[in-house]
């Protein structure tokens, strides 16, 4: 009877391990850019576009890969995004590729190469975290306005502002179903340890 009870303790300890486990590995790796990585886009919007194309939550990483001496990474707030200035940087300038820079608040986060020029060449990249890790939706187009014509003629989009809410710290990686799934396998397994 005693060694029914161990196993059976055992395995709920094992199955309550192996949710929360689960739930923690839930994070994204993105790699900025796709194939292209972080680098002057030959065509206009290439990083809103990437950008539209991904799910951002809280406890993702961001990962640029760029030639090393010839680009950076700067993380900046809104108005030296919008100005293309290293001014008011947040954070540590990345020389090293690869970078990974974890997203650790939701809200707006912005990152420009702080290369003469690059930024304004489209090097630039605005992300959307939303405050419950459930989904991102993209910009809409009332929160983009046109940049500056590229020299062929062609212009570009970027985010307006920061949204309204700012930014949140303190959020969570893990979703309400995950959280619930571990909360309920942890109430079964306490049934058999107890």
């Amino acid at each position: 009877m005693a060694k029914a009870a161990t196993s059976l303790s055992l395995a709920g300890l094992i199955l309550v391990a192996a949710n929360l486990l689960l739930a923690v590995s839930a994070a994204t790796t993105h790699t900025v850019g796709g194939n292209s990585g972080w680098t002057i886009p030959i065509g206009a919007n290439n990083y809103t576009a990437w950008a539209s194309s991904q799910t951002f939550a809280v406890g993702d990483t961001l990962v640029f890969n760029f030639a090393s001496g010839i680009h950076n990474v700067i993380q900046v707030p809104w108005a030296s995004f919008n100005s293309c200035s290293t001014a008011n940087q947040i954070g540590s300038t990345f020389n090293t590729s690869p970078a990974r820079l974890p997203i650790t608040t939701a809200g707006m986060h912005y990152y420009i190469c702080g290369f003469p020029g690059h930024c304004d060449a489209g090097q630039r990249l605005a992300i959307t975290v939303p405050a419950s890790s459930s989904s991102a939706s993209p910009p809409t187009a009332a929160a983009t306005a046109p940049t500056a014509p590229a020299p062929g003629g062609s212009s570009s989009t970027v985010p307006s502002g920061p949204s309204p809410g700012g930014q949140v710290p303190g959020s969570c990686a893990i979703s309400v179903p995950s959280m619930a799934f571990v909360a309920l396998s942890s109430l079964l397994a306490s049934q058999f340890l107890f």
